[in-house]
């Protein structure tokens, strides 16, 4: 039998690729012994402290919307004989703009802030009795990562929360107050009409074998129910005060391109290849103007249409739940309209956090959101003697919107997916998912301060 002399290992020479090879390993080593999650939730801990600290700070972010809703709500509720409702939101939008109407002005700002903090507050535990503490959390490190300027001092947390109300009803099946809850929300903020056509759907969809004529009967009454509360309220509002009951119309109809909107980065991404474009104040918001104008905004149209009869075939289909055909239809919305102002994103962050659970690139979003305002708002916008957006702040905008888009395609292209099933971690409770609804993907975890449920 031949024996073969064993081999020895060959020493690799000093200076050689070995070398080198071996201290980038190390370093790798190293970087992967720093705990980023700890890292993580201290830095996100550290920017609520200072959040909540900057809401009694003095600024315009803090004044300007809320003196404008003090000014509605005294202009309704202190003139009930002869009341005026506001010119550019829905009728019920008075209900909270009273909050800022108590006392002086800024003790105003103090109750308006409160009202909105209480109404976030309960947010959270609604969602966490109704969808756990994981999701909870995930809700309230999104709207907290958006910023006090726009969870506190806006009210868009109130529809925000009636579009997760129109969500737990229809997992739950409950149809015939989804539409009046439709409908009382479009005339608080005119968003949640969006959720109408996804109401439909699942309504058909549930009631599948309950006959042809039961359920175009149960449908049509529906939509009725939901269109009668919306024109109804509308035309109160026109009776009341014939000069601005329907302002919430009116007013959006020929608004220019709002700066922070995806359109107009596409009109700032031509400024930068010669088609001019150049900053207006008008309708109350900082707007963008220039030759691109009607392109981008024929463009935000298409992605509008195109959007929405993805979600909704892939919902009618059976290819997507009903919980991500809801957040769908309002990334889209997002993504698509003209008009976008930084509290827009509150919208979607209590169905997002409950539907999908945490994922590191939402929290990129709210948070790049909260840098443009008020941040750069303040310290990257000139306003006299000219209006003039610096590079910076179209550039952090343009950023936010890309993050936005890529995010809001790639959950389209993968919601519906149903993973594999999880054991439950010892201790936790299983909570089995509505019958509408699969379990999400295992979220990423939360880098906040997280509790057990």
């Amino acid at each position: 039998m031949t024996r073969f002399p064993r081999s020895r290992p060959r020493r690799t020479p000093e200076g050689s690729g070995g070398d080198h090879a071996g201290r980038y390993h190390a370093a790798i080593a190293r970087l992967r012994s720093v705990p980023w999650l700890r890292v993580v939730r201290v830095l996100f801990a550290l920017y609520l402290v200072g959040a909540l600290v900057s809401v009694w700070l003095p600024g315009d972010w803090r004044q300007a919307d809320v003196a404008l809703y003090r000014t509605d709500a005294l202009a309704f509720w202190g003139h009930l004989a002869h009341p005026s409702l506001p010119h550019e939101y829905p009728p019920l939008a008075v209900i909270p703009f009273a909050l800022a109407a108590i006392g002086p002005p800024s003790v105003g700002q103090d109750c308006f802030a409160l009202g909105m903090a209480a109404l976030f507050v309960l947010g959270f535990v609604a969602i966490r009795r109704w969808w756990g503490a994981s999701r909870a959390w995930t809700y309230g490190a999104y709207a907290l990562a958006a910023g006090p300027a726009t969870l506190l001092f806006r009210y868009d947390i109130l529809p925000a929360l009636m579009a997760l109300g129109c969500l737990w009803l229809i997992e739950r099946r409950r149809f015939a107050s989804t539409y009046p809850l439709i409908g009382l929300g479009t005339l608080v903020k005119l968003f949640p009409i969006a959720l109408l056509p996804v109401t439909v759907i699942a309504h058909a969809r549930a009631a599948r074998g309950s006959g042809t004529g039961v359920l175009i009967r149960g449908l049509a009454a529906g939509v009725v129910v939901c269109a009668v509360i919306v024109a109804g309220g509308f035309a109160l509002g026109h009776v009341i005060d014939p000069a601005h009951g329907l302002g919430a119309i009116t007013y959006n109809v020929d608004r220019p391109v709002q700066v922070e909107s995806v359109p107009a980065t596409l009109m700032w991404l031509g400024s930068l290849v010669g088609v001019p474009a150049h900053p207006v104040y008008a309708s109350v918001s900082y707007d963008l103007v220039g030759s691109l104008s009607g392109v981008a905004s024929a463009a935000g149209d298409l992605g509008l249409v195109v959007g929405m009869l993805w979600v909704w075939w892939r919902q009618l289909t059976g290819r997507m739940d009903t919980g991500h055909a809801v957040v769908g239809t309002l990334l889209v919305l997002l993504c698509t309209t003209g008009v976008l102002s930084t509290q827009f994103l509150l919208w979607v962050a209590p169905v997002l956090a409950v539907v999908e659970g945490f994922r590191y690139r939402w929290l990129a979003v709210f948070l790049l959101s909260a840098l443009i305002f008020p941040v750069l708002y303040q310290v990257a916008v000139e306003y006299s003697p000219l209006l003039r957006y610096s590079g910076w702040f179209l550039a952090g905008i343009g950023a936010r919107n890309v993050l936005l888009v890529v995010c809001t395609v790639w959950f389209l292209a993968s919601s519906g997916r149903v993973p594999a099933a999880h054991p439950a971690p010892s201790g936790d409770t299983v909570r089995v998912p509505p019958p509408d609804r699969a379990e999400p993907a295992e979220p990423e975890p939360l880098p906040s301060l997280a509790t057990t449920a």
